[in-house]
């Protein structure tokens, strides 16, 4: 039984989701329509206010409801006073289960203004069919909406703009235009200083200590310092730190680079807020949208590292010089590196990890020592062929085609050549078959205009292919860039971690007097020393 006492809570809410209608649904018009309706009805007495601003209506999990909720079961409140139901909320489902069930079982009178609608007196069979398709109309609207956000989401994110609420640690919102992103000075300092110590062989747990020790904020933190209100979805304590998670973030997000990576999770659906992962050829990239942070080559670089075994000593904080890049020539697998004493000094070995198991295979031994001076030595007559290589061809006023990087795309051209007079066969033959009687006009018609659009592809494909020679023979493409790569470390005495993993892709050890050194942009160096007739080096016996 209702109280004669209507002790009134008024419920206002609003949320993104109500499109055009912000204006009409603002909560300044609905607290004015509220008092407006109190002031004409006396037994209305309002005695406290629940406003859920910017909250959505597919959930009850809404702060300001359950406080509601709570002062109805203390006895505080036993009327509710809305504009119109989809305040109350645009799940049918749960709004029905509210209006039917829970709020007659604890004796609360709903009224909706522009519904026209008192539970008081709702017994009619009107509301019995109105109100629940009412409340179906506004979980429909929720749900298109919904899909219209969605979609325009997505068209710019396709043009790559920024959508998230939040910069990625390194950028910030630029103040002319929410949807791009511009450098944090401060902040883009620390991401390179990440990625340098990554290069320079530091983990990520002996990354994060540094940092730490240096007492720079981690990236949720720094966001809260800067005025933003941040929520990262959990609590970081009260004393915040670097963590590997962190670091791995910044090191994996292709964002540094320009690129715009955005559509990696999907909320499940309108009413479950919960989102789910996508799978990562479906996320929308788009390139050069805002300054890089890095530059492609090292991100490249550190992605490479990433892969690699890079396990360290529990009391190291740095990775062995060769970590997952050394191989057994036998049977693939990485080798080892183990240390053993002998009169009172230490002494590094790398052999097969296959062996030490008791798998098979041979130890394929070689000590660490030899094998940097090796590489060392490997190095600096690559470096060496390459400048005197580099050197040749700057002086060459003209290179065959066919012994340049040009020949690819010539011999692209040839096959698409080929394809082209395969179809303009099969277009003759239709008409042959046509004037035989052995196929149709229309039939004809029809093969024709297939053929003829395939034709116009492969034409418009040759069309590009040239261009592009003709840029290549201009630009002298086999002047690579990534030769300043392997010339910066011309003079070098002793190797590093980044030095390493920035020229060499592989280290095959078959035994201690085999050892084949795979570098980088193998294809490319071997084209450029052909041209230039120096022969290369491959790979060095054991120097000792």
């Amino acid at each position: 039984m209702l109280s004669s006492e209507n002790k009134t809570g008024s419920y206002l809410r609003l949320s993104r989701e109500d499109g055009d209608k912000l204006e009409s649904d603002s909560i300044k018009n609905q607290r004015e329509l509220i008092k407006e309706y109190a002031a004409q009805h006396e037994s209305i007495h309002l005695i406290e206010e629940y406003v859920d601003d910017g909250f959505s209506g597919t959930t009850y999990e809404r702060p300001d409801f359950q406080r509601l909720i709570t002062d109805i079961k203390a006895g505080k409140i036993n009327c509710i006073i809305v504009k119109d139901l989809s305040r109350m909320g645009r799940n049918y489902i749960e709004t029905g289960r509210y209006l039917e069930k829970i709020f007659p079982l604890m004796g609360v009178r709903v009224i909706s203004i522009l519904d026209n609608y008192d539970s008081f007196n709702s017994d009619s069979e009107y509301d019995k069919i109105i109100i629940p398709f009412k409340n179906l109309i506004n979980d429909s609207y929720c749900r298109d909406i919904s899909a219209k956000i969605r979609s325009q989401f997505d068209v710019k994110r396709k043009n790559g703009k920024f959508i998230g609420s939040f910069a990625s640690y390194g950028y910030k919102k630029d103040p002319e235009d929410n949807n791009h992103l511009v450098i944090d000075p401060y902040a883009a300092d620390i991401v390179r200083m990440i990625f340098r110590m990554k290069l320079a062989g530091s983990n990520q747990q002996r990354i994060a200590e540094k940092l730490n020790s240096m007492g720079i904020l981690p990236p949720a933190e720094y966001k809260r310092s800067q005025g933003y209100n941040y929520d990262c979805g959990y609590r970081t304590g009260k004393n915040p730190k670097w963590e590997i998670t962190s670091i791995n973030r910044i090191l994996v997000n292709e964002i540094y680079t320009g690129t715009m990576v955005q559509g990696l999770n999907r909320k499940i659906n309108y009413k479950v807020k919960r989102s789910q992962a996508v799978p990562k050829d479906e996320w929308i990239r788009v390139e050069n949208t805002h300054e890089p942070i890095i530059e492609k080559e090292l991100f490249d670089t550190v992605q490479r590292l990433l892969q690699l075994e890079t396990r360290t000593a529990p009391d190291k904080g740095e990775i062995y010089l060769f970590s997952g890049l050394v191989v057994c020539g036998d049977c693939g697998q990485n080798m080892v590196r183990r240390k053993v004493k002998k009169n009172g000094k230490d002494y590094a070995y790398l052999h097969c990890r296959t062996h030490k198991k008791g798998e098979g295979c041979s130890p394929h031994q070689i000590s660490a020592e030899k094998l940097e001076l090796i590489v060392l030595s490997a190095i600096q007559v690559q470096i060496e062929l390459l400048v005197r290589a580099e050197s040749i061809l700057k002086t060459i006023d003209y290179i065959p085609e066919e012994q340049t990087f040009v020949k690819t795309v010539t011999c692209q051209i040839e096959e698409l050549d080929k394809e082209i007079e395969r179809y303009q066969a099969l277009e003759a033959q239709a008409y042959s078959d046509k004037k035989d009687a052995v196929i149709t006009d229309d039939e004809y018609h029809m093969i024709t205009k297939r053929f003829s659009y395939k034709l116009n592809d492969l034409t418009e494909k040759k069309n590009q292919l040239q261009d592009t020679k003709i840029q290549l023979l201009k630009n002298k493409i086999h002047l690579k860039p990534w030769i300043q790569d392997f010339k910066k470390y011309r003079n070098i005495e002793k190797l590093d971690r980044s030095l390493v993993v920035e020229l060499i892709d592989r280290i095959i050890v078959y035994d201690k007097t085999n050892i084949f050194i795979q570098f980088r942009h193998r294809d490319e160096i071997q084209e450029i020393l052909s041209l230039s007739e120096v022969e290369s080096v491959q790979g060095l016996e054991d120097l000792a």
